[in-house]
């Protein structure tokens, strides 16, 4: 079967240097990744660190399938390799567990001086567009940043890039209780026409997640089992 498997998280940048990542780095993504390849599957790995596969995980002997990693920092870089990856191989199974940006840095404001501070119909104006060439200056007291969604990447994989193989979608909650978590997760995996969702929340997901079908029937399943439980349901 050949698989592809997004893990890690996206970085959005403020300037041509600085970037604001996702708090959350779970490891999970790659984890899935190498014990897809260790039942025998080709498996190409989207990631944003390659050095805890390398690191961690391929220390033992290499056996079972073939695993491809390709890294990725931004949004805008998982995206094209995302697009590029699924137009150009043929997946039984694609993983999409990547946590990524819902916003990008739209502009970047500063404080106006107090002669520039002038009135525009009814609004005060007291910031002004910072024209970003490069690096933003240090020397700035104070950065507003304006924040944009960004697309959502495991909507397009079905409606844009054409997909027909088996879907699995991750979400992330916080502060829930298991009940919310369920009936946000239903909805989520409907909505993007996924197989399959894997729903945790913060607090707890190192340790579990909950597998919802299409029949939205929900599994508790340890962490390092979620491999397993996704080719189970896939059966």
């Amino acid at each position: 079967m050949n698989v592809l498997v997004t893990a890690g998280n996206t970085m959005t940048m403020i300037d041509d240097v600085r970037g604001i990542s996702n708090i959350f780095r779970g490891r999970t993504g790659n984890k899935i990744a190498d014990q897809m390849r260790e039942a025998g599957h080709e498996v190409i790995l989207l990631t944003s660190s390659p050095e805890q596969v390398r690191g961690e995980m391929l220390s033992d002997a290499f056996s079972g399938g073939s695993l491809t990693i390709i890294a990725y920092k931004t949004y805008d870089e998982l995206l094209t390799k995302m697009q590029y990856a699924i137009q150009n191989n043929r997946f039984d199974l694609i993983v999409h567990s990547a946590a990524v940006s819902d916003y990008k840095v739209a502009n970047t404001y500063i404080p106006c001086e107090p002669s520039e501070v002038s009135n525009s119909g009814s609004a005060r104006v007291v910031i002004k567009l910072l024209q970003k060439v490069g690096k933003i200056s240090s020397s700035h007291k104070r950065l507003f940043l304006e924040l944009v969604p960004t697309e959502k990447i495991i909507d397009k994989i079905r409606r844009d890039w054409g997909f027909r193989g088996y879907l699995v979608k991750f979400k992330l909650q916080v502060g829930i209780t298991d009940g919310e978590l369920l009936d946000i997760a239903r909805a989520s995996r409907a909505q993007s026409n996924a197989n399959l969702i894997v729903a945790n929340c913060l607090e707890w997901a190192s340790e579990r997640a909950y597998v919802i079908g299409r029949d939205d029937v929900a599994h508790a399943v340890k962490r390092e089992e979620i491999a397993q439980a996704i080719l189970r349901r896939m059966q």
